[in-house]
């Protein structure tokens, strides 16, 4: 896994990502789909990454699901995500399950060369994850 936040938007590719998370916990989380960057500042990353996560146990709150909300809403790359509240309790530091808005059509109908936020998935789910804290 790349040193930085990802999306992995889940869909059935046959290739399921695995990611140590929850801090002190080492809980491996997984999730089958395609991985994704995220165009993110690395200011925004950082306040995504240091957000006060609950400590040794699973499940965020409503306030951290709201800063993350925030954060990605600022950057152009990133406004198509937002977090998953009905999967808030499963949720942990460095695994956030999001819900993705991107648009329907594919990258072979954008003429030219693509460098925006993902396509052809229209609503999905997935979960933004990056190297845990522990």
């Amino acid at each position: 896994m790349p040193d930085e936040i990802m999306l992995v938007v889940e869909h059935p590719s046959g290739v399921v990502y695995q990611n140590q998370v929850g801090g002190v916990v080492c809980w491996q989380a997984e999730l089958e789909g395609v991985l994704s960057p995220l165009d993110l500042s690395d200011e925004t990353a950082q306040r995504i990454q240091n957000c006060p996560y609950p400590s040794g146990r699973e499940g965020i709150t409503d306030e951290v699901a709201d800063t993350i909300d925030a954060l990605l809403a600022s950057e152009p790359g990133a406004r198509f995500l937002k977090v998953d509240r009905a999967r808030l309790g499963h949720s942990w530091e460095a695994w956030v399950y999001v819900l993705v808005d991107s648009p329907d059509s594919s990258a072979s109908d954008v003429a030219g060369t693509y460098f925006g936020p993902i396509r052809g998935f229209g609503s999905a789910r997935g979960v933004l994850t990056w190297p845990n804290s522990d």
